[in-house]
């Protein structure tokens, strides 16, 4: 009678070291997702802002105006604002000649991420009746 009582005690502790090594893998598991959510949040987070800041720009390059419509500065992905600096005459990386244009700060907001940005943005180059 003892060996059927002593084996039964084994199982069960057997079976509550499996329980828990089952639980403790779980819980890896669920952190690790979780992590990686979080992640793949504030990747889309910055990515968004990034966004913000190259649409203000390209629309401000496009069309050489600083007057961006709201549809540009403010979406569903991403918030910015700007503001004009001033106007300059610059070479621009990878031009010889100098270009007109205006420094703009930009400032852009997704959720839990901001990036602020000072951008030259060249209009015409300098000496073509711009001046």
């Amino acid at each position: 009678m003892n060996n059927k009582g002593s084996a039964f005690i084994i199982v069960i502790i057997i079976l509550a070291v499996i329980l828990g090594l089952a639980f403790s893998l779980s819980r890896i598991v669920t952190t690790n997702i979780k992590s990686t959510t979080s992640q793949k949040m504030e990747f889309f987070n910055f990515e968004s802002a990034d966004g913000g800041i190259f649409a203000v720009a390209g629309w401000m390059y496009y069309y050489k105006r600083a007057d961006v419509p709201k549809e540009v500065t403010t979406t569903d992905s991403y918030n910015a604002e700007f503001a004009l600096l001033g106007n300059t005459n610059r070479y621009p990386v990878g031009y010889s000649t100098a270009w007109e244009g205006f420094d703009t700060k930009i400032n852009s907001k997704s959720k839990s991420t901001e990036i602020e940005s000072i951008v030259f943005i060249p209009v015409a180059p300098a000496g073509y009746g711009n001046e």
